[in-house]
């Protein structure tokens, strides 16, 4: 039970971190376009956000043992799964390094240990 609350809150903190660092990529006032997210562990993982999340869940259900609880895993996972390869695509898409634009550097993974 102690180590997924461990686990849990440790993720949850690195979720935070991660929405941090995506909110740092808008500009003043929210402006700004789509830019590549970067540091931590966007430089492994295209959604790092969305990892550290289906972690968190999972500690909270280690802790917890509830079917309940695995349903809301198993349901949460496959949609940020779905989340996480659409914003990937987009990203390689919208950074294809043509007319001056960043190319989108390869990562090792989408969404670990899934994809």
């Amino acid at each position: 039970m102690k180590i997924g609350f461990g686990l849990g809150i440790v993720c949850q903190v690195a979720n935070f971190y991660c929405h941090i660092l995506l909110r740092n990529l808008r500009g003043p006032g929210g402006k700004g376009g789509y830019q590549i997210p970067s540091g931590f562990l966007f430089n492994i993982v295209t959604c790092a956000n969305y990892t550290t999340e289906i972690y968190q869940w999972l500690g909270f259900n280690i802790a917890t043992q509830t079917v309940a609880g695995y349903t809301f895993l198993a349901v949460s996972t496959y949609v940020m799964t779905n989340w996480a390869l659409a914003k990937h695509r987009r990203l390689k898409k919208l950074f294809d390094g043509k007319d001056g634009r960043p190319k989108y550097a390869r990562r090792w993974m989408i969404l670990p240990p899934f994809l």
